[in-house]
């Protein structure tokens, strides 16, 4: 080959690494932006056990069995998509891949969630068009990335999620897992660490590799570690009692920020969160203020009529049913009984309390018909406690 035909190729290969456009066309692509499908594959369950990417090696004849996660810090695996002929090489020697995990933060420029979505997807597509074994992994950031964060997925594939390092933050993550079931309808759901109690579907869980040495434990100190992690992002404990995990309180206050409601100075945590004397709990995620948002039960500009109308902040009906679109699971009392409202994966409606159950398929009729004793919700809401969000 001539220095210009050297050239030629080189042009031409920069250029597809530029543009990735291999599965734009012939359905193989999915979504307003094109992301790359991961086709649905039969994968045996019962053989994977885990390898992290960061233990990977070229012509790893010890670890042919393994399945390769990336539940780990982006810049460790970026090379799978930056230098993708070269790793995909690599990686052809084990059982099975998850697609990467790169980061969706919710403190992300949209535009750049949107790319991680797409690395994720074509990633997974490409070492599907080598042969290899790929289950997709799902991530989602915020409400925002529902519209685009499920694509690329067929219908009732094998996925993998992780709760790795989320052992508290159960609240942020079934949102979007409500979300992914609702859309991709999974037949087995992968999870790495444990799933949160409110988790539904087919789940196999996997201990994370980082802890295959607790193993080894006696129960009791296996009971201990397992403790720690549970407490390890609770506030206010005592450094003293952990000895597996560093402590540190996640909700210390570290900053005063003005409320966003009336004004008054809040004191917030890392992650920008903070109680205001008025009922606001200030969010840096709320980014309209027409819609509601965890924690809050109203959007910011319901909240800021009630508090300069000299009223308590409180969700009315309709906010209460945005509320249970954005999240799912809601609860409230009325006349002492604890009622639970949740959307079922096939989208319906389930009002209930121990004595009583119905069912709705739209919102609409949700709002309409819904009842209590034979009242209809709507006109005794004025009545109902404690509305929240169920933990």
């Amino acid at each position: 080959m001539n220095d210009q035909s050297k050239y030629e190729e080189t042009k031409e290969n920069n250029k597809q690494k530029l543009v990735r456009n291999e599965f734009l066309y012939h359905g193989k692509s999915d979504g307003k932006y094109d992301f790359p499908i991961i086709k649905k594959q039969n994968i045996d369950i019962s053989k994977i056990k885990f390898l992290s990417y960061c233990d990977t090696t070229p012509n790893d004849a010890d670890n042919r069995d393994k399945t390769v996660h990336f539940f780990t810090h982006d810049w460790k695996f970026d090379k799978v998509y930056d230098d993708a002929e070269k790793e995909a090489d690599k990686l052809s020697g084990y059982y099975c891949l998850l697609s990467p995990d790169f980061s969706l933060f919710t403190d992300m420029p949209l535009a750049l969630q949107i790319e991680s979505v797409f690395k994720n997807r074509w990633c997974g597509a490409y070492w599907q068009s080598k042969g290899l074994r790929v289950i997709p992994t799902v991530a989602w950031g915020d409400e925002r990335t529902f519209d685009f964060c499920f694509d690329g997925i067929e219908e009732g594939s094998i996925v993998a999620v992780s709760t790795y390092y989320r052992e508290n933050c159960e609240h942020d993550f079934m949102p979007g897992y409500n979300a992914m079931l609702k859309k991709i309808k999974p037949s087995v759901i992968i999870c790495y660490d444990e799933p949160f109690d409110s988790m539904r579907g087919n789940i196999i869980s996997f201990l994370p590799t980082t802890y295959e040495w607790t193993k080894n434990l006696s129960p009791e100190d296996f009971a201990r570690f397992q403790w720690e992690k549970h407490h390890k992002n609770i506030m206010g404990l005592d450094p003293s009692q952990f000895r597996y995990f560093r402590y540190e309180d996640p909700h210390a206050k570290i900053d005063i920020k003005p409320c966003a409601v009336c004004g008054r100075p809040v004191a917030i945590d890392k992650f920008g969160i903070g109680e205001c004397s008025c009922g606001w709990i200030q969010n840096p995620q709320v980014t309209d203020p027409d819609e509601v948002m965890y924690p809050n039960l109203t959007s910011l500009n319901k909240a800021k009529n009630l508090y300069f109308a000299g009223k308590k902040i409180t969700p009315d009906f309709e906010s209460f049913v945005d509320a249970l679109y954005m999240y799912s699971e809601m609860l409230f009392k009325y006349d002492g009984v604890t009622y639970e409202v949740f959307i079922r994966q096939d989208e319906v409606i389930v009002f209930c309390s121990e004595n009583m159950q119905q069912e709705y398929d739209s919102r609409e009729k949700f709002m309409a018909f819904a009842s209590i004793g034979g009242v209809l919700l709507k006109d005794l809401w004025s009545g109902v406690t404690e509305p929240s969000y169920m933990y």
